[in-house]
């Protein structure tokens, strides 16, 4: 039950939400680059973009059939006025005037579904789009995890890092010293001439 709760926020919160189309967000793409996308964002995110091509090419096509209805009635009024005696011909500029009609209740019919179709694609985009987003979130929180659970441990390597570098250092430095104590008092018994022999062959002593 306390998943489905969850779930349910989340659903409302995106719901609630002005969310961008997220395939055209620069954000998002950075976040999901094509190479990292799991399968079901790669399923959701393709939903997405058939509703859009379904949304641009119904708006291609509403384009097309109204231009096409305007230029049969245009075929139609220049019909209507060609009246003349001649039977054979006046029989076939009927002929031609009620194919034109038919078409045009055709275009009609055509026009009136297309234009149904465009006014539900905006949701289905929406709905698309929230389901995309949800996955989404719902991804992002789990890398976050994930990434709280490596910083800890990152953070805590780098403490012990930091202790073992001062440790490092103090030693080094006690050498340092001890090198500079060792060096400062043979320079003084043995003096200079014996000291640079000393130098050149440092490791070398027997």
């Amino acid at each position: 039950m306390a998943k489905k709760a969850e779930e349910f926020n989340i659903y409302e919160m995106v719901h609630n939400s002005k969310i961008p189309i997220l395939i055209l967000d620069n954000r998002w793409q950075q976040l999901f680059p094509e190479e990292q996308k799991p399968v079901n964002i790669k399923r959701l995110e393709n939903s997405l973009k058939n509703a859009m091509k379904k949304q641009a090419k119904l708006g291609s096509d509403l384009k097309e059939l109204q231009a096409l209805k305007k230029k049969l009635m245009s075929e139609i009024m220049l019909n209507m006025e060609e009246v003349g005696s001649d039977l054979e011909k006046e029989e076939k500029r009927r002929k031609k005037l009620d194919k034109s009609q038919k078409l045009i209740l055709d275009i009609n019919e055509k026009i009136s579904k297309c234009m149904h179709e465009t006014d539900e694609v905006p949701d289905e985009i929406k709905r698309a789009n929230e389901a995309l987003m949800i996955a989404s979130v719902k991804l992002c929180y789990e890398k976050m995890g994930t990434n709280a659970e490596d910083i800890k441990v990152i953070s805590d390597w780098i403490d012990k890092m930091r202790v073992e570098l001062k440790r490092q250092v103090l030693i080094k430095q006690e050498k340092q010293e001890t090198n500079e104590k060792i060096y400062s008092y043979l320079h003084d018994i043995l003096g200079p001439k014996y000291m640079e022999m000393f130098d050149r062959n440092i490791g070398k002593v027997e």
